[in-house]
């Protein structure tokens, strides 16, 4: 992995650390507010995502298509992938030409952020998840207080 991939993956994974840190603390928050409040919270969550979503489009519309079949049938792929990456590393060696591990490097590394990638679109989802989750809940009590009183 050349300097500057290694470095655009650790960027790529710092981000998604930094959002889940976020999104956590934004959890949190509105585990205490009022419905209202959370209902705008989800509304500047919507409003996040779609600025975020110009640059990332590409990426998501891969992404948004796939499901949970999907994502296990990849996890597979992906697995019997580097399973045989080892497999051919195992026979190959002392023979394996540099180029063609540097092109096995860089498929890699094309899957390593394919896969970041696809987990940032994740992440951004659970978060409007986690908020409508939270919403609903309060939304809940809320209309248990009321008929309460």
């Amino acid at each position: 992995m050349s300097v500057s991939q290694s470095d655009d993956l650790r960027e790529h994974i710092d981000a998604i650390q930094r959002q889940v840190t976020e999104l956590k603390n934004v959890a949190q928050q509105a585990r205490g507010e009022t419905s209202a409040q959370v209902r705008a919270r989800m509304q500047q969550a919507k409003a996040d995502m779609a600025a975020h979503q110009e640059s990332a489009r590409d990426k998501a519309a891969q992404a948004a298509g796939r499901t949970q079949s999907q994502w296990q049938a990849m996890k597979a792929d992906a697995a019997a992938k580097v399973q045989d990456l080892h497999d051919r590393m195992d026979r190959k060696r002392d023979q394996v030409d540099a180029k063609v591990a540097q092109v096995d490097a860089e498929h890699a590394e094309t899957s390593a952020v394919d896969a970041v990638d696809y987990a940032w679109w994740a992440v951004e989802n659970a978060e409007l998840a986690v908020l409508d989750a939270i919403d609903a809940r309060a939304w809940a009590a809320e209309r248990e207080a009321a008929t309460s009183s």
